[in-house]
């Protein structure tokens, strides 16, 4: 790789973890707002993204255990963001849905990015957006796998008696 193409791959992969590091931010300053914590925020974010689901695809996606994701549930019903409703397919299952109050207040704080989203849009190609796309989506795939890899080591070490010295 050349040195030119090795500093811009640089540059762009700090630039990354920039991004990631200003969504932290901004995403912790909503979930201040709104008094909640970065596990309830990660399942709105879930439920705006995907619609009704399982808690166990809740707890899945965010790689707590179902007891757990139980709690949260509770305490996303508490703050009025999300509700339990019965499945309309299968009426023994249950989904976990976002109240119309927290559609309202995800437009509220993400509108603006949405709008930034959408001049970016309009200045590249399609051409562009597929590789940008590509670039993006690699890289989620490569984090969930660590994650779950990382989840699964630390629940197995929580699991061993600890050793005596």
């Amino acid at each position: 790789m050349s040195s030119h193409k090795q500093r811009v791959f640089a540059e762009l992969i700090d630039e990354v973890r920039r991004s990631q590091g200003a969504t932290d931010r901004f995403d912790q300053a909503v979930a201040d707002t709104l008094g909640v914590n970065r596990t309830d925020m990660r399942c709105l974010d879930l439920l705006e993204r995907e619609g009704p689901v399982t808690a166990g695809r809740l707890a899945e996606a965010t790689g707590i255990t179902s007891g757990a994701m139980t709690t949260v549930i509770d305490r996303l019903e508490r703050t009025g963001y999300a509700q339990r409703v019965s499945d309309a397919a299968d009426r023994r299952r249950v989904l976990v849905q976002l109240t119309p109050q927290a559609h309202t207040i995800a437009e509220r704080f993400y509108s603006e990015h949405m709008a930034q989203s959408r001049l970016l849009f309009e200045r590249y190609t399609t051409a562009q957006m597929q590789l940008l796309l590509q670039f993006v989506r690699g890289g989620r795939e490569f984090n969930e796998q660590q994650a779950e890899l990382l989840e699964q080591r630390n629940r197995t070490e929580r699991k061993r008696p600890p050793t005596t010295s």
